[in-house]
């Protein structure tokens, strides 16, 4: 299976549809829709990983609008008949280097507390915890906070 990572700089519908079909899946309601990734994509970074010309996997970054050089990994996601096949450790690592090129020297993210898939894959990149963030975004909703210093 050859995987391929690119930045997305052009709002191709076929792409975004299977896009939010990935983020569906993986973060319920709280995934991008199509009012969320076309912005993504002309005004943050949003990476996909492909296999035979379909999304299988994406990560998306906003910049930080008060810290010029840190970003906020916003979403990883990798379709569920690809997961556990390194597809999200490809995307963090192809678009952590791009971040370093671009001079972006902070990397932060929230992860679910039990979500020890995420958790394991950001440790293995030197993601610290920093915070712990108690009902982020909702009753129910905690978050932890961590950080890369690229």
């Amino acid at each position: 299976m050859e995987i391929k990572i690119k930045r997305l700089t052009n709002n191709f519908q076929k792409i975004i549809e299977e896009i939010i079909a990935i983020e569906k899946e993986a973060f319920g309601e709280g995934g991008l829709n199509h009012w969320g990734v076309p912005p993504f994509i002309y005004h943050g970074a949003v990476y996909v990983a492909m296999v035979d010309k379909e999304v299988v996997g994406v990560i998306e970054y906003m910049r930080d609008f008060d810290d010029k050089d840190k970003t906020y990994l916003y979403g990883l996601a990798v379709a569920k008949d690809y997961r556990e096949q390194g597809i999200g450790n490809k995307l963090l690592e192809y678009s952590l280097n791009e971040l370093k090129e671009r001079k972006i020297n902070t990397v932060e993210l929230t992860v679910e507390p039990d979500n020890e898939a995420a958790l394991n894959l950001y440790r293995q990149f030197d993601f610290e915890k920093i915070a712990y963030r108690k009902a982020e975004y909702g009753p129910g909703e905690d978050r932890v906070i961590m950080k890369l210093s690229l």
